[in-house]
């Protein structure tokens, strides 16, 4: 119980809460815990959701899958990250994506009711779960952004514009891989590199694996 306490506290929604409180949740919480395998699936696209899940350890996938058999991976849960907050309480709460398991992995799933005393009974956790689903919809309205964007220059300025506000630099270490960034803009990797490449061409970048060098602010300014 107490390496399950040291765990929620890294999870946003116990974030700053004690470990009283806490030890008190998982004492009268109906928690479950679950192991997946590398490659199997936690959640799938249409099924209801009862529970909300906090990724323990591995890896997990959110994957919108068609009907050609093609998948796009609209984002990836590290530990102590959490899925199912929003849908839980919709009045339609089915999941619209599909989650797998990309390393071997292990989830805590807490029931709906847990949730409701904890969010009657706990300020501060209640607090944090209005953090979280804020946080979200921010998110949302960024990547709604991101990919009504005319071209992939225009898309790739607009992240390297996010980072450089994150980061106070035109050196800019870039937190996601070649595909992460692909996936993130909703474009293809090769059509990512090749873009990038031309922009290079034009003085208007450098890079490597893990930098890109922004050399003028005006420039990405104008993107």
């Amino acid at each position: 119980m107490e390496e399950l306490s040291d765990f929620l506290k890294q999870c946003i929604l116990f974030k700053d809460m004690n470990y009283v409180d806490i030890d008190n949740f998982l004492k009268v919480s109906n928690f479950t815990i679950k192991k997946y395998l590398k490659g199997n699936l936690v959640v799938l696209e249409d099924s209801k959701c009862e529970e909300l899940g906090i990724l323990r350890k591995g890896l997990l996938e959110v994957q919108s899958l068609y009907s050609s058999g093609k998948s796009l991976t609209l984002n990836r849960l590290k530990p102590a990250e959490i899925f199912g907050e929003i849908i839980l309480f919709s009045k339609s709460n089915i999941f619209p994506s599909t989650i797998k398991a990309i390393e071997d992995s292990e989830i805590m799933f807490i029931k709906k009711a847990n949730l409701m005393n904890c969010l009657s009974n706990c300020h501060r956790f209640m607090e944090n779960f209005l953090t979280l689903l804020s946080d979200r919809l921010f998110m949302l309205n960024k990547k709604i952004k991101m990919l009504t964007m005319e071209n992939i220059r225009q898309k790739i300025g607009d992240f390297l514009r996010e980072e450089y506000k994150k980061q106070k630099t035109l050196i800019i270490k870039v937190p996601l891989s070649r595909q992460e960034m692909a996936e993130h803009m909703g474009i293809q990797r090769p059509s990512l590199s090749r873009e990038l490449s031309r922009m290079r061409e034009e003085g208007i970048i450098e890079f490597d694996k893990e930098f890109i060098v922004v050399k003028d602010l005006d420039d990405l300014n104008n993107l």
